[in-house]
């Protein structure tokens, strides 16, 4: 949101503690009225040694590992694995916002045009990519690239509170921990040390007495839906011990049952398999493992103590997966092919390390209190035709973290006579 008013006051807050690599915390005055469109600039790193290109699909913001809202030591809102959720985020946008914009606010390069020579004369090239080069950090703070992060597209008690009166949040804290995996940072970079940029705070806060007093005498408290985490693993897959015809049937399934989301209201899910290979065929070089690796699906169910969520065995084809992701979320930004399990085309620009690399699952809950959560993913094994496993398809037979991302419900409830409040799941 903007404001032209003078009754809006802008702060640029500098970083209370700030440890490289480590931690970085900010803290805001009480009894201030502040608005919600709190931005962290200056995101971003400084790479030892040879500039690197940047991730691909998450630019600047991989360098951050989690974001959390505190008042002293309650916490308001807060996201654990928030570079792989951004990741997420970045996918999830129309073609065109990443070409003319993201590319520009956040490093990241997920725009995508049909690429055609320079030379009119010469025969259009069908290939499909990035418009430009990625983006690279440099050794040098002046020219590495830096980005700015709007906090509240994040954070949804921000997005829910057009203001937030510390009046009642006396010790607001927000605290960034970094990513410590270079390799997700700059996927292809091998081993190169990184240091974490100080980032600063920006606040705008309303000081026209007035409107303090409106807002103040109004302020009833908010209704929000933070994001909660949950991971859990799911082994690889092994060929028959000898050659067997049969190794192209093995299917593996298995049934988890997640505590964290239980007695909970629950919106929506997201769950992203992370690859943990080492294999260099298995990891992307422009993603890192910021994404949501492509499993060669043969079935997914999500349950409750009420029964399943889905119909049948669930999901059982990739494209109905694309489809409820569309359905649930919108626009994503996907290559040509990008649902395909194949290990390259010709169409697609470094299909290798693009290709296989961005399946997300997504699935409407929106059930309270919530028991016995349960979620059922099956897939099929891949192998080559002599029963061994054929490298260039390790990534879909390789262990798999899958990690959930949950919109829960939670209130805050504020008490006007000793400016006290309370939080809790709704």
């Amino acid at each position: 949101m903007a404001y032209y008013t003078l009754d809006i006051k802008t702060h640029e807050i500098q970083a209370y503690t700030n440890s490289s690599n480590f931690r970085t915390e900010f803290r805001l005055d009480a009894n201030r009225l502040y608005m919600s469109n709190m931005r962290l600039m200056n995101v971003g790193w400084v790479q030892s040694g040879a500039n690197r290109d940047i991730n691909r699909l998450v630019g600047s913001y991989g360098v951050i590992k989690s974001l959390n809202l505190f008042d002293d030591n309650e916490l308001i809102d807060g996201l654990d694995n928030f570079n792989l959720w951004a990741a997420f985020n970045c996918y999830n946008k129309k073609n065109d916002s990443n070409l003319s914009t993201n590319e520009f606010l956040k490093n990241n390069n997920m725009g995508l045009v049909s690429k055609r020579p320079i030379d009119s004369t010469a025969a259009i090239d069908s290939t499909v990519g990035p418009v430009g080069p990625d983006r690279q950090s440099t050794n040098v703070e002046n020219t590495t690239p830096k980005s700015w992060l709007d906090v509240s597209a994040y954070l949804n008690f921000l997005q829910r509170s057009r203001y937030i009166p510390s009046h009642y949040f006396k010790r607001l804290r927000l605290v960034i921990e970094y990513e410590t995996d270079v390799l997700n940072l700059t996927p292809a970079s091998g081993a190169d040390p990184v240091t974490s940029l100080e980032p600063f705070l920006v606040v705008d806060e309303m000081v026209n007495e007035q409107v303090i007093m409106e807002v103040m005498k109004n302020y009833g408290g908010i209704q929000y839906q933070p994001l909660e985490t949950s991971r859990v693993v799911m082994p690889s897959i092994t060929p028959l011990p000898t050659s067997n015809a049969d190794d192209g049937n093995i299917t593996q399934e298995i049934t988890f049952t997640i505590q964290g989301f239980n007695n909970k209201s629950i919106n929506r899910l997201v769950m992203m398999p992370v690859g943990q290979s080492t294999e260099a065929s298995a990891v992307s070089t422009k993603y890192g493992k910021l994404q949501a690796t492509s499993i060669y699906l043969n079935n997914y169910q999500v349950r409750t103590a009420e029964g399943n969520l889905l119909q049948g065995q669930g999901l059982t084809t990739d494209n109905q997966r694309r489809a409820m992701l569309t359905d649930l979320y919108g626009d994503c930004d996907d290559q040509v092919g990008a649902i395909w399990i194949s290990n390259a085309s010709s169409a697609i620009e470094d299909a290798t390390n693009t290709l296989g690399y961005l399946s997300p699952f997504a699935v409407k809950i929106e059930q309270s209190n919530v028991q016995n959560f349960q979620v059922t993913v099956g897939r099929k094994a891949i192998f080559d035709t002599n029963g061994g496993i054929d490298q260039s398809l390790t990534k879909y037979n390789q262990t798999l973290h899958l990690h959930f991302f949950a919109e829960t419900q939670r209130e805050i409830r504020v008490n006007p006579k000793d400016m006290s409040y309370s939080i809790s799941y709704v």
